[in-house]
């Protein structure tokens, strides 16, 4: 299955740390070619070490998803550079902690709205004349729990999640007759820096590292899943699939 990802174009949001780093690792050991996107400088140089080890090439972006108005100037950037994008995984996000509705203050919550729904949104538009590019891209926005599930003290964070799902599946259905494919995968619960924040009594080691879910990714960008368009999936049952497929 990973071969048919060698040689492919993948943007990677959130590839400074957790579970970015691991997709876009996991992505270097089928030697694709990664576009790493975080805030973190240092942490885009460990991604783009390991990627490369791993056997992929890396191009590392600094950027700042909340820096909308300079989304134009990272698609002129990036198409002079790249032929097409076989697809975007979505998984830049931050959550200082968790707190009643009531008591978070408007910027914040602006902010969980924008980094978790407007950003995975309004980038995919921007790169939509790479996607199409493409023969088979593959989309995918990362959810949590919160998108079928009704959880406190998730405000701005909970409610951006919860909208992904019906996200990716206008996205399907605006483009019925393109071979493009948009899902959204929940990874559940992961040993991330974030988990720690927003579970601070619950002890990491209880939860699986990123790189244990990142597979599950993976396999949504490879062909064999092309049949997923418009869904909304738990990383646990793709996962299975994915071992599925491996050892056939």
């Amino acid at each position: 299955m990973a071969n048919d990802l060698k040689g492919k174009i993948f943007l990677v949001t959130g590839a400074s740390s957790g579970l970015g780093r691991a997709i876009a690792t996991l992505l270097g050991k089928a030697e694709a070619n990664v576009i790493a996107i975080a805030r973190g400088e240092e942490g885009l140089a460990v991604t783009q070490e390991r990627v490369e080890q791993a056997g992929g090439r890396c191009l590392c972006i600094p950027f700042n998803l909340l820096k909308m108005d300079d989304y134009g100037k990272l698609f002129l950037a990036l198409k002079d550079q790249v032929p097409h994008l076989d697809g975007i995984v979505h998984c830049a996000g931050f959550l200082t902690r968790c707190a009643p509705m009531q008591y978070v203050k408007p910027k914040k919550f602006q902010e969980m709205i924008d980094i978790h729904l407007t950003a995975p949104n309004l980038l995919t538009q921007m790169m939509f004349p790479l996607l199409k590019r493409s023969p088979a891209a593959s989309v995918i926005f990362t959810s949590c729990d919160m998108a079928t599930e009704n959880q406190s003290n998730w405000h701005g964070y909970g409610l951006a999640k919860r909208a992904l799902p019906y996200v990716a599946a206008m996205w399907q259905d605006e483009h019925p007759d393109k071979a493009m494919r948009f899902n959204t995968i929940n990874p559940g619960r992961m040993r991330t820096p974030m988990f720690e924040r927003a579970y601070p009594g619950l002890a990491p080691d209880t939860v699986p590292v990123a790189m244990e879910i990142a597979p599950a990714f993976i396999y949504m960008l490879s062909e064999t899943a092309n049949a997923y368009r418009g869904q909304h999936l738990q990383a646990a049952e793709l996962l299975t699939q994915f071992q599925a497929e491996t050892f056939k």
